[in-house]
């Protein structure tokens, strides 16, 4: 009778059968572990884009909605102290108009309770393809050009498609997309009762997406009250 001899160890071909046994399933669970880091990326930065437009929109709102216009006002003159201007473009409408909503960040600070707000569009310095959407504001509120006045300037919201701005005009019973109280003949002496943003982006997936929101301006007729000097 002959006696069998035990073996101990692995074969070569047990071996690398193991071996690419072990590198298939790491390989699934890297690609696996890949794609959920990725999808949890692209879901932060639309996220976060999301709120970045829900935050400029809130703001355009706010401020909007505290616009006025002065009973004291010399309206033979061109410059005013207080008006509202909106003119339509092709990708993001302009809008300047007098507000309340200016905040006094330093004591002393040789600014006013009132101020010009600006929206407009201007391509990136470091990319021209990408088009923000800028907001400026004036220190205080004089009758001069407005562009001359101090202020800063700086980006609401960063790479947008398009912001669009409709104006009801709650006399005529009809929507606007250009509004001034300066044109002293066919200018309209009075503020519009809403104001609707709507902010036009292209999300993670290429797509565009639009947001929209309505402002109420609180104060529609003139008013007598005469902007403070600083």
């Amino acid at each position: 009778m002959t006696a069998r001899r035990s073996s101990s160890g692995f074969t070569m071909v047990e071996l690398m059968l193991a071996m690419a046994i072990f590198a298939f399933i790491t390989t699934l669970m890297w690609g696996s572990f890949s794609q959920t880091a990725t999808s949890k990326r692209a879901i932060q930065n639309e996220q976060e884009r999301a709120h970045t437009v829900r935050v400029a929109l809130m703001r355009m709102s706010r401020e909007l909605e505290m616009a006025y216009l002065s009973d004291n006002e010399n309206t033979a003159i061109t410059n005013r102290r207080t008006f509202f201007t909106a003119s339509a473009r092709a990708d993001v409408d302009e809008v300047t108009f007098s507000s309340f909503a200016h905040q006094r960040l330093r004591a002393g600070a040789t600014e006013g309770d009132s101020a010009l707000i600006s929206y407009f569009g201007a391509r990136d310095p470091d990319d021209r393809r990408v088009l923000n959407l800028m907001r400026r504001e004036t220190r205080r509120l004089q009758a001069e050009d407005p562009a001359t006045l101090l202020g800063e300037a700086y980006i609401l919201c960063p790479d947008v498609l398009r912001v669009k701005f409709a104006f009801y005009d709650h006399r005529k019973k009809e929507w606007a997309t250009d509004w001034s109280t300066l044109n002293a003949g066919n200018g309209t002496p009075y503020l519009p009762a809403h104001v609707r943003i709507t902010l036009t982006v292209v999300d993670e997936r290429g797509k565009e997406v639009s947001y929209s929101t309505d402002a109420r301006i609180q104060i529609t007729e003139n008013i007598s009250y005469r902007p403070q000097p600083s």
